[in-house]
């Protein structure tokens, strides 16, 4: 009968301290959720803005070095002629 009472004491413990931590939790939130969902979503489109840019830059100096291989390649077969 000790062990039971134990354990349900345990229990108790854990429950009644994970709805402590979650009040205390929600009491010390620094912003709410409609906040924190506006604050992630900017953060998320910052960094798409940012991926479209370097997505952007990356294809370019793509072509810019594509352009050249080809200008190389036409200058060197025009040499060999």
């Amino acid at each position: 009968m000790n062990r039971d009472s134990g354990l349900g004491s345990f229990l108790a413990g854990v429950v009644i301290g994970g709805l402590i931590g979650a009040a205390i939790g929600l009491l010390l939130a620094p912003q709410s959720g409609d906040e924190l969902r506006e604050q992630v979503g900017e953060f998320v489109d910052g960094k798409k803005a940012e991926w479209d840019e370097a997505v952007n830059e990356g294809r370019a100096a793509a072509e810019q070095a594509r352009a050249g291989m080809v200008g190389d390649y036409d200058a060197a077969e025009g040499a060999a002629l």
